[in-house]
């Protein structure tokens, strides 16, 4: 009887420590203003407005290994429910080790890519009382002339080949 006692308590101990928080986070992004030209105040104005990250799949890594994937609602929001701890989330095209408009790799410099490969998106840390989720940078925040590590500084569709 007493083997039993001591074998529940370190069972409810295990079930205490491992206990998942549910955590409901928002992405949300600026599209910047991509013209050539001085922006009128309408444009100047609707780069400034933050857009839900509607839609976006993120690769939640914890420990340098994938433990899930989320997709953002319309909204731009997900629940989630993870263990206390720290998760780095990344855009498919860094998993995937692709470029982050889709053009080809000969469009960029690889061992830029490489680096930036390795950069998380966003870091979620979860405590037992709270979360924090740190914004580093998207995809969608930059224009197509401004992507890190092309070749040359124009939109890569009209790059000669």
């Amino acid at each position: 009887m007493k083997y039993l006692i001591i074998f529940l308590s370190i069972i409810q101990l295990q079930l205490i420590a491992q206990k998942k928080f549910k955590v409901e986070l928002e992405f949300r992004y600026k599209q910047p203003y991509c013209g050539n030209a001085k922006p009128t105040p309408k444009q100047y104005e609707a780069a400034t407005i933050e857009r839900p990250l509607d839609k976006q799949t993120f690769y939640i890594f914890q420990n340098n290994k994938c433990v899930d994937t989320l997709i953002t609602n319309d909204s731009g929001k997900v629940v989630v429910k993870y263990l206390p701890g720290e998760y780095f989330l990344f855009e498919p095209w860094k998993v995937l080790k692709k470029t982050p408009d889709g053009s080809p790799i000969t469009d960029f410099h690889k061992t830029c890519l490489v680096k930036e490969w390795a950069k998380p998106n966003y870091k979620l840390t979860i405590k037992e009382d709270d979360f924090t989720l740190d914004y580093y940078e998207i995809s969608a925040s930059r224009c197509s002339n401004q992507l890190a590590c092309l070749r040359v500084r124009h939109l890569p569709k009209l790059i000669k080949r």
